[in-house]
């Protein structure tokens, strides 16, 4: 994922500065990353332990290099909109397109990785669980965008009750890197207004 980033950077780069490239790369790369999971989102729980028991290296990295590409694409909209004379119409729809996809990105990711932790076996061969859901025995997809998209909006779960250290520690750097990145909106929204 993070090298299509960087591979679709490189044609932008020719005609827009650092930071419209770096936005319209990322816009790319997220879209074709969001596209791509699609077809997971009718997977059974069968095959989402096939996927956690097949995908467990470098989870951590992958939300390391996550919250750094959300930092860069955040620097990048605030260069954008402090730009001499202010942003352009056509500046303001990537930035704003960019704002959504990373936002969509980011939760989607920890919704991922929430369901990874969840259907992961423990010491006993059973799902790790850590997140009780609502008469749901056997979580979906779904169920873990709901999860992971709610602390992406509120910096709190709504009627899922987690149960496990190892998701609460996730949890809040979630919270902290929604905090910041809602932050980072609300400062672009206020210097575009303020023009």
């Amino acid at each position: 994922m993070f090298l299509a980033l960087l591979v679709t950077i490189a044609p932008f780069a020719l005609v827009l500065p650092w930071h419209g490239a770096a936005m319209a790369g990322f816009d790319v790369a997220a879209l074709a990353f969001l596209l791509s999971t699609i077809a997971l989102l009718d997977a059974d729980p069968q095959m989402m332990r096939r996927n956690a028991a097949a995908n467990d290296a470098n989870r951590e990295l992958m939300l390391v290099l996550t919250g750094i590409v959300s930092l860069v694409i955040l620097v990048a909209v605030g260069v954008a909109v402090s730009q001499q004379g202010g942003p352009d119409r056509a500046v303001i729809a990537l930035v704003l397109a960019t704002l959504a996809l990373a936002w969509l990105f980011s939760n989607h990711v920890y919704a991922l990785h929430y369901a990874h932790i969840f259907y992961l076996a423990d010491e006993r061969g059973k799902d790790k669980g850590g997140i009780d859901f609502p008469d749901t025995q056997e979580p979906r997809y779904w169920d873990f965008i709901y999860f992971s998209y709610t602390l992406g909006m509120t910096f709190q779960t709504s009627d899922v009750a987690i149960n496990s250290m190892e998701v609460r520690r996730l949890v809040i750097f979630h919270c902290i890197a929604a905090f910041v990145f809602n932050l980072g909106i609300l400062a672009f929204t206020i210097n575009v207004l303020g023009g």
